[in-house]
């Protein structure tokens, strides 16, 4: 699923002990996963063949950016420079 996608389901998101992994490189476009629980460390995942990067505890994006209004396209690249610079 790709990030975009993934971060439009945030509404429906029930337990806050998920982290999302990204594939590299980082964009709206990647392909991302939820898992859940939460890992203790944030060492890549693979799935399928495919190598996820560590990108942010979904708890950190609800408490982040709640009330955080744009474009989807505006709040997955807002999320992907907090993930880079400031996480």
């Amino acid at each position: 699923m790709r990030l975009i996608d993934l971060l439009g389901q945030r509404h429906e998101w029930q337990d806050d002990d998920t982290t999302i992994y990204v594939e590299q490189p980082w964009s709206c476009e990647a392909d991302a996963i939820l898992v859940s629980p939460s890992p203790e460390q944030t060492e890549p995942i693979k799935r399928e063949g495919r190598t996820y990067e560590y990108f942010l505890e979904t708890f950190i994006i609800g408490e982040v950016f709640e009330g955080y209004s744009a474009s989807e396209d505006q709040f997955c690249e807002r999320l992907i420079r907090y993930a880079i610079y400031d996480a």
